[in-house]
């Protein structure tokens, strides 16, 4: 049966998901098409399957190595750089199906879990000197975190009993060195703790981790502690802008170092679970400072408006991303997944390379070149620059965002399809070529999404059950559909979401088809973004590469990207005409392109005569604002 849903059911008595949504474990949601093809390119050509070995810093091995002693907000920096990495790249080998990354990856762990203690102690530091020692910040907790990830991540993908052991072991340990007269954050704060001390909020990560898998609340109420210890530190401290006191101010502005902003929201959510209040503050604020592409501006530190080209980390997309499907689960709020397929589709995209060979530690949604000498706000602080540059590993500057970027399309794969905990029902939060395997009301179901999206306006979803299910699907509405169109099923729309309510038999098929306008945005200034479905299109800038030496790495160079002719920088910004029907741009589609390779051969743009605007993601260098008449 086929229905037109443009308005929602008002006799339905129904409301949006039930919070809280369970998150599925890792492997529950595995890739296919171009998500998978990608995965593929960055561990087989790409920096992600190598960068141990192109990167000192992920070579040393802390955790095995241990520190004699702390040595402030420097020292356990290789531990997040290894730490974040193999997270990442555990995720890829298993998402993307590569055996023999996979195999390595097995490897890598194995000898990570060796480096636990009798005690169970995983971590990078002597025994004399970890666990908060004096006024030195050492970054411990933000260290055992990154190692616990891996080994928890591990255990989901493979079923290892031992990964799991490890890391409750490891957690029980750190565990009972704090309570209220042992407290993490109870010193006078120095510029040290911008850094390590902070990140070690984010310990809740692993504890939340454990409390789905083990449902021990021991991991649920340490979190809350931790929150309520980072709570009572006195403001203002370095990357406080979550600290309760500050959340309560609505006129306070962000101000810290914006990856600890975006990774302090999904330990706010999971530490204060109820305090629905304080969610809502935090994404009121992060919005203020949210570009069109999806992105948190913030060349390190958030300040300014989000212009068009206001820095960005790609550190901070990947955390940000990681904390809004994680807050998915707490409010089941439709836009969040709007705003992950902007941040993973555009600014994520935007920011690397096709092949997945390097990235920009800093980038912007206008991108007039990348070049090595641009200062951002930290240059001023250390005195290096390097960041706008393209890179495999960035060591000169620090190779944070290289690990990193390994973890960020995973994380959003992983926050596709979220459960129901009140009745039978599964959330589709995100959408892409994709296959779910996962267990309601002990049955098997299996839905598969076959599409191009976000280059298609047309999802093709097929479910397939054992036995007869009764099951809901709660599909989310963008927010930016004119009108949804469902072939094959029954449905009604509600609060965001499209709703097919029925007993599943045998295989369903069905189809959802998005009538997609184009449409405009404005910038602080004023100036316009244009954006179609999930896609924010550019008007792409010529460009040539020049390569830097870096490392020795003969192979792996640093590079910039120069507009090939300075013309195009200096020229006119194109008007757009915003009373017209799709602001006056026709779509076209090239369906000669490879749809595994979308990002460096793209099948869809928008032209009108005289210009052509191609997605932000298929561009190296762009104008991504426009002036409106």
């Amino acid at each position: 049966m086929t229905r037109a849903t443009a308005q929602p059911d008002q006799a339905s008595s129904d409301a949006s998901p039930a919070a809280p949504l369970r998150r599925l474990p890792l492997g529950s949601v595995t890739p296919r098409g171009w998500m998978q093809a990608q995965m593929l390119r960055d561990l087989e050509h790409g920096y992600a399957g190598r960068l141990d070995q192109l990167s000192p810093h992920v070579a040393r091995d802390l955790y095995r190595e241990r520190l004699a002693v702390a040595t402030g907000h420097a020292g356990w920096w290789d531990a997040e750089s290894r730490g974040n990495w193999l997270w990442g790249y555990t995720m890829l080998a298993h998402l993307g199906d590569s055996p023999s990354h996979r195999s390595r990856a097995a490897g890598l762990v194995a000898d990570l879990r060796a480096t636990q203690d009798d005690d169970g102690y995983i971590g990078i530091y002597s025994k004399d000197a970890r666990f908060p020692a004096g006024a030195v910040e050492n970054g411990e907790l933000w260290a055992q975190s990154r190692a616990l990830m891996v080994m928890l991540a591990h255990h989901e993908l493979t079923g290892d009993a031992a990964s799991l052991e490890a890391a409750r072991r490891a957690a029980d340990l750190t565990m009972r060195q704090y309570d209220d007269d042992r407290p993490h954050f109870g010193r006078a704060s120095t510029q040290q703790d911008r850094t390590g001390l902070t990140h070690g909020l984010c310990y809740a990560d692993a504890l939340e981790m454990l409390f789905e898998i083990t449902a021990d609340d021991r991991y649920r109420r340490f979190a809350g502690w931790l929150l309520q210890d980072f709570d009572r530190w006195q403001v203002p401290f370095p990357n406080d802008d979550l600290a309760a006191a500050n959340l309560s101010d609505p006129a306070r502005s962000l101000r810290g170092h914006a990856v600890h902003t975006a990774e302090h929201l999904r330990a706010v959510a999971f530490g204060a679970a109820r305090d629905t209040k304080r969610r809502e503050a935090a994404l009121r604020k992060l919005r203020f400072s949210a570009t069109p592409s999806g992105a948190v501006n913030g060349d390190e530190s958030l300040h300014g408006l989000p212009c068009p080209d206001a820095g960005y980390e790609y550190c901070t997309l990947t955390e940000l991303l990681f904390s809004l499907g994680r807050l998915a689960q707490h409010g089941a709020d439709a836009t969040l997944g709007d705003w992950m397929e902007r941040l993973a589709f555009n600014a994520a995209q935007g920011a690397r390379t096709a092949d997945g060979r390097s990235l920009a530690y800093l980038c912007s949604d206008t991108r007039r070149d990348a070049v090595a000498s641009r200062p951002d706000s930290y240059s001023l602080l250390t005195g290096r620059h390097g960041r706008f540059k393209l890179s495999p590993t960035h060591d000169d500057v620090a190779c944070c965002c290289n690990p990193n970027g390994t973890r960020l399309l995973p994380h959003y794969v992983a926050s596709m399809w979220l459960v129901c905990s009140d009745a039978p029902g599964l959330v589709a939060l995100g959408y892409g070529p994709s296959e779910l395997t996962t267990q309601i009301d002990g049955n098997r179901v299996t839905i598969r999404q076959d599409t191009g999206y976000p280059f298609d306006d047309e999802i093709r979803f097929r479910v397939s059950v054992p036995v007869p299910v009764q099951m809901t699907l709660w599909l989310r509405r963008p927010a930016w559909v004119r009108s949804v169109k469902v072939i094959g099923v029954d449905v009604r729309e509600q609060d965001g979401w499209i709703v097919v309510d029925r007993c599943w038999r045998d295989t369903t098929s069905f189809s959802v088809q998005f009538d997609v306008p184009v449409r405009a945005e404005s910038y602080p200034a004023g100036e316009i973004a244009v954006l179609r479905g999930p896609l924010q299109f550019v008007q792409p800038i010529a460009h040539r590469v020049r390569p830097i030496e870096a490392g020795g790495r003969a192979d792996w160079l640093d590079e910039e990207l120069l507009p090939v002719d300075l013309g195009d920088i200096a020229s006119a910004t194109p008007m757009l005409d915003t009373s017209l029907g799709d602001l006056g741009l026709v779509v076209e589609r090239d369906r000669t392109r490879d749809p595994d390779d979308p990002w460096s051969q793209p099948s869809l743009r928008l032209v009108r005569p005289g210009l052509t605007l191609l997605p932000l993601g298929c561009t190296a260098l762009r104008r991504a604002d426009f002036i409106s008449r």
